[in-house]
């Protein structure tokens, strides 16, 4: 991947995705967005010397086509909306053997068709509009219906609504405070409230805004454990930045609103004034059973729960339960011996496997002596016997 240097931004970028090719195979001088940043789609006087210097014709229908796609599918149409994609149509088999030399006769073959389809579009618009404008069909129904040609005049020429400027934005004592309009809690304000809000909030802010500016400060300190001077600074910036917010948002400033969240969110995890690095800092907050056992291994266990109401079948089908489990393990007096027994049998098994691996022929010696003093035995548990008998024989007879 190779990297080629704009001589406009002076960037480095990648040849192949960010510049531009000519016919000939080399790239342009330029990067994409630096090319083609003042091309209006509308006005061709903006981007007919391009065309001329990539050497591709001008076929004007061609790209009105592909310039009302792209305003269909966003109208705030940039100078790379149309242009590369009228590039790539130029490369088809249709127009690849044209060049800039051949705009008026391409552009004369398509004139009537042109003029044709111009004409049919404007009286459909037309039509649409006074049907829209008689209540006849809905305003989705007319913007899809109406053409682009006629929905970026109405977007340009659309009036810009203006935020109320009216309104003083500065503090002024004689006309401010004794205004009957004021609200309660601002007519309530002394003098030293005044002062002392003129003085942490700034005296460019209206009465109602100090109040405003206070009450997000006192929540935010019942809030979060704020104790330097630091923090405090930056809280009051996060009031304010909150306050230009609402503001921004309530005169239907979009762009301002999203500019001044980004500026109070990096400002509250600068300060830790999230909920998750409250919940950090604090631990007062259990939404896990993992957190639960770490607070009853840090604080003990949790004492039982003592209540007098009457159990219903589910306590006292969980009380048989337990104490079935319970009288299963303490008092079947076999029950450990049987664990022990074959915990030994499991040990002498894997011995005995042990010894057959390491020594086979011993194991058959062992195996053989213990068949030898076993016949033994039982020929001198025979004989015992046989004496016994005798003995117990001559008794008898004595008698």
């Amino acid at each position: 991947m190779a990297n080629k240097l704009c001589q406009k931004c002076g960037k480095m970028l990648d040849e192949d995705t960010q510049f531009y090719t000519y016919k000939n195979g080399e790239k342009t001088e330029m990067c994409k967005k630096c090319l083609t940043m003042h091309i209006d789609n509308w006005d061709p006087s903006t981007y007919l010397w391009l065309l001329e210097k990539m050497d591709v014709p001008y076929v004007p229908i061609e790209w009105d086509v592909l310039r009302d796609r792209a305003f269909a599918k966003n109208p705030n149409l940039n100078g790379m909306s149309v242009f590369g994609k009228y590039l790539s149509k130029m490369k088809l088999k249709q127009w690849k053997n044209y060049g800039w030399a051949d705009s008026d006769r391409l552009q004369a073959l398509n004139e009537e068709k042109r003029s044709a389809q111009e004409a049919e579009r404007a009286a459909f618009d037309a039509e649409i509009k006074e049907k829209f404008e008689a209540g006849e069909i809905s305003e989705a129904e007319y913007k899809t219906m109406v053409s682009a040609q006629t929905q970026h005049e109405e977007y340009i020429n659309a009036p810009i609504a203006q935020p109320n400027t009216t309104m003083d934005r500065y503090y002024d004592e004689n006309t401010s405070i004794l205004n009957n309009q004021l609200d309660n809690s601002v007519a309530q304000l002394t003098e030293d409230d005044k002062i002392y809000l003129a003085m942490k909030w700034g005296a460019l802010y209206k009465p109602q805004e100090w109040i405003e500016l206070e009450r997000s400060y006192e929540e935010m300190t019942n809030s979060f454990d704020i104790q330097d001077a630091d923090t405090i600074n930056t809280l009051i910036l996060i009031c304010k930045t909150n306050l230009k917010m609402n503001q921004a948002l309530d005169c239907g400033d979009i762009e301002g609103f999203q500019k001044l969240s980004k500026v109070s969110e990096s400002l509250r995890k600068s300060a830790k004034f999230t909920a998750a690095q409250n919940k950090e800092e604090k631990n007062d907050y259990v939404d896990c059973v993992g957190e639960l056992v770490a607070m009853c291994e840090r604080e003990g266990y949790i004492p039982r729960f003592e209540t007098n109401i009457p159990q219903d079948k589910v306590d006292l089908t969980l009380k048989d339960m337990k104490s079935y489990l319970y009288k299963l393990v303490t008092q079947d007096l076999g029950f450990g011996q049987q664990i022990e027994d074959a915990l030994k049998k499991i040990q002498i098994q894997k011995e005995m496997a042990e010894t057959e691996v390491a020594d086979p022929e011993a194991d058959e010696e062992a195996i053989q002596g213990l068949k030898d003093a076993e016949i033994a035995e039982y020929y001198n548990s025979i004989e015992e016997q046989k004496n016994l008998d005798a003995d117990l024989f001559n008794s008898e007879e004595e008698q």
